[in-house]
């Protein structure tokens, strides 16, 4: 009886580390896969940023040539 048991307890043993070192891979898989996705946010931040800025830089521009076109109605306005 107690060699049946010992038997037992090693086998339950032997199942309970086969799983945790099939959850151990399992945890550093999906690191690494929040790190890839980590990367790829911090990439797709930045190109954020860059559309943000050149967007900023163009409605600046567009409000800068707005501003000349009504200065240019207001003179032809004034002109009789």
């Amino acid at each position: 009886m107690t060699v049946d048991f010992v038997d037992e307890l090693e086998n339950k043993v032997d199942k309970l580390i086969n799983s945790f070192q099939k959850i151990k891979v399992e945890i550093q898989e999906k690191e690494s896969k929040i790190g890839d996705l980590e990367r790829e946010n911090g990439k797709l931040i930045n190109e954020l940023n860059s559309y943000k800025a050149e967007s900023a830089k163009k409605h600046e521009q567009f409000e800068n040539a707005s501003e000349k076109i009504k200065s240019l109605i207001e003179r032809l306005e004034t002109v009789e």
